[in-house]
């Protein structure tokens, strides 16, 4: 299970609810199918006056008249070190940072001090790469900053930034008007080239080539095409650069002419990363906001997950499951893949929402690891027994989940982060965490999943692109359910569990044919509290 919801494979999919709706179960069947997993390689018009003018409209995000505030002309410039510093009519100022000669931060502070950092260096660990030459010159109607491979413009009047190849004359990114911020937004309008291609902005449910269109980098939960699952603040051009908001707010990126960047907020902080292509751009962003994690080897391998305690009063689904009353259960199914001669290599034997584990999970634990399987656990409530789990019973795998993480940004990704800690101070292995709500930097610690989607050939058509196109965003570690959860079929099944044994991670969870007849359901009311017993740790794909 992902998020919020769970039903039996062939009842209807619940109408959209941003909380968790009444959960019933799903009917498990035993594995049908399974194939090795593989990793997959993935590889203007200009605003007038100082920042006192304001101009009316309707903004990137679909705000009417909202006010746009522009920092005026410059005024000062000075350097300090490998920071360059303007100051502008208007009284906000900007800066300029050079990391290396191919990285370098702009930031925009409206009241002219740079005090507030929200990300901190939580999506830009790595920024201290040595020294760098760096100079400058007046070249009348703008600066110039060079480095041994750029040349940063800062026009005067009105403040505005563009970046050129060292030669000076080959344009990277151009700003065809001064940014803007107010009401609550800020934006950057960019130069679109006749040719020019954009990708990344994180797990996106559908397309991963962007020109044209206007992609949300929020968390919506909601799992359907042209949805973001994992958005992440950062896209990259074919004109041979990238760029990550270093923000935890959300944000709206219309790739038009021009090109119209916005996120919600009234602070401008952006790193930029160029490169000779696609891959050395996308090479510089991870030298900053970190490379993806390496998982341990039954990471690659096969999952499953399903609640195996079933009669646990509190439990939000059906109680009368066959071979699913006690977390001990599980060990007949491994015993049921090992006989298949299955290569599948993990189970997530609870599932939160009141499944919790049987006591003692040691034993289980065990078992199962006598088979060749490790065990993962999943949460809806936290991470409070993780010490426990992992050092005491061996888990070695978390997932979490929407009913704990679903608001996203920085606090799904400081319980990912728990999540990753709790593995790796409780024992000797690597971290294997699966999150929705990823964002940038996500790559580090996690594997992130396309949430509750359905199986139909459509899903399954906008998967592809999906789960391949993250890896444009550097999240590499990247899977949907197999069949998803809504609906699914013998034919969507085998054919999804096809393609998806070349992803780098995958997972089956209460999946199969359709029952005969639908079960009865028990359902809790959305705001229900989990069991205490529901464990605090996860690992899987739901």
């Amino acid at each position: 299970m992902t998020p919020s919801t769970r039903r039996d494979r062939h009842d209807p999919p619940p109408p959209h609810r941003t909380a968790r709706p009444d959960r019933p179960a799903r009917r498990r069947t035993p594995f049908k199918a399974a194939l090795p997993a593989a990793a997959l390689a993935v590889a203007g018009l200009a605003a007038v006056g100082p920042a006192t003018a304001r101009a009316a409209g309707t903004d990137p995000a679909g705000a009417v008249n909202a006010p746009a505030v522009t920092a005026g002309d410059l005024t000062g410039f000075t350097r300090a070190g490998n920071t360059f510093t303007i100051s502008t009519s208007g009284g906000a100022k900007a800066r300029v940072t050079v990391a290396r000669a191919d990285i370098f931060r702009l930031r925009i502070s409206p009241d002219g001090s740079f005090t507030d950092d929200p990300a901190g260096s939580d999506l830009a660990p790595t920024t201290d790469f040595g020294p760098v030459d760096t100079a400058w010159t007046d070249a009348g109607g703008h600066y110039r900053i060079t480095t041994g491979a750029l040349s940063i413009r800062v026009e005067k009047s009105p403040l505005r930034f563009s970046v050129y190849r060292a030669d000076d004359s080959t344009p990277v990114w151009q700003e065809t008007r001064p940014t803007t911020w107010g009401g609550g937004r800020t934006t950057q309008y960019l130069a679109r080239g006749a040719d020019e291609q954009f990708y990344g902005t994180g797990l996106r449910l559908g397309e991963w080539a962007l020109r044209g269109k206007t992609v949300p980098v929020a968390v919506d939960n909601r799992w359907r095409e042209n949805d973001n699952a994992s958005p992440a603040p950062f896209y990259m051009s074919t004109n041979g650069y990238g760029v990550m908001r270093n923000t935890w707010a959300p944000g709206s990126y219309a790739f038009d002419s021009p090109t119209a960047l916005t996120h919600d907020e009234d602070r401008f902080d952006a790193w930029y990363f160029t490169g000779n292509s696609l891959k050395s751009v996308l090479d510089a962003y991870t030298d900053v906001s970190g490379k993806p994690f390496m998982a341990p080897l039954w990471g690659f391998e096969l999952g499953n997950a399903d609640c195996f305690n079933a009669s646990n009063p509190e439990y939000q689904g059906r109680h009368d499951r066959p071979r699913h009353q006690t977390t001990p259960d599980v060990i007949g199914y491994a015993t049921d893949a090992r006989a298949a001669d299955m290569p599948s290599g993990w189970f997530l034997p609870n599932d939160g929402y009141g499944c919790g584990y049987t006591a003692p999970l040691k034993s289980t634990v065990d078992a199962l690891a006598a088979k060749g399987f490790r065990t993962g656990l999943w949460t809806s409530t936290g991470l409070g027994s993780i010490a426990d789990e992992v050092g005491k019973t061996g888990g070695r795998g978390v997932k979490t989940d929407v009913a704990w993480i679903g608001s996203g940004y920085k606090y799904a990704f400081d319980g990912v982060r728990q999540a990753v800690e709790g593995i790796e101070r409780n024992s000797d292995a690597r971290r294997y965490v699966w999150t929705v709500d990823g964002w940038a930097g996500t790559q580090r610690n996690a594997v992130v999943w396309t949430g509750d989607t359905h199986g139909t050939w459509d899903d399954m058509r906008w998967h592809v692109p999906a789960i391949a196109g993250a890896g444009l965003s550097a999240l590499n570690h990247a899977a949907g359910d197999v069949d998803g959860i809504f609906g699914g079929s013998p034919k969507t099944y085998v054919r999804d569990l096809q393609w998806k044994a070349f992803t780098p991670a995958f997972m089956t969870m209460s999946v199969g044919a359709p029952p005969a007849r639908r079960p009865a359901t028990r359902t809790s009311s959305p705001g229900g509290s989990p069991s205490r017993t529901c464990p605090s740790t996860a690992s899987t794909s739901s």
